[in-house]
């Protein structure tokens, strides 16, 4: 027969355990497999999975960040963009899981990529992920003053888009 003791010890292992496994559940689920999508105050979402199948344009390039030469893969925002609002659309904002945002007053040329992959693998939580954006040719500015790169934002939860 457990003693009183005993029983507390078992039941405040039992509440410890409930705990950690209501923790790791809710670390999946806040990982997001969708971003949202915002038009004229109407939201809606876009399967992660759908952004990478889409994903057609490849390239290699030195990342500031990681110090080394990547193989990214991704879609141009400017065509994503007319795509998923239409035609008539001209700003962008972009925000972050952390609330950061980068906002573009016209849409930006080629140069600018949402990136879904990082050498052959979606990008995950350990990549800045699950969407992140970068320019494709960021011209001569020096790759050791990541000042320079402001615009790049990584961890994308919500697109907006405005005409």
């Amino acid at each position: 027969m457990a003693t009183r003791g005993q029983r507390i010890s078992a039941s405040l292992v039992g509440a410890c355990l409930g705990v950690l496994l209501a923790m790791s559940q809710a670390q999946g689920q806040s990982w997001p497999e969708s971003i949202e999508i915002e038009q004229g105050g109407k939201r809606t979402t876009v399967a992660m999975d759908t952004l990478r199948a889409q994903a057609d344009v490849s390239f290699r390039f030195y990342d500031p960040y990681l110090g080394r030469e990547v193989d990214l893969r991704g879609l141009e925002l400017g065509d994503w963009a007319r795509n998923t609002f239409g035609q008539e659309v001209e700003t962008l904002t972009l925000t972050a899981m952390d609330g950061f945002q980068v906002a573009f007053d016209e849409l930006p040329g080629a140069n600018w990529i949402l990136v879904t992959h990082l050498d052959g693998n979606a990008l995950g939580l350990r990549d800045k992920g699950p969407l992140r954006l970068v320019e494709r040719d960021y011209g001569d500015r020096d790759v050791d003053n990541l000042r320079l790169f402001n615009d790049w934002i990584w961890m994308i939860e919500r697109i907006e888009g405005a005409p």
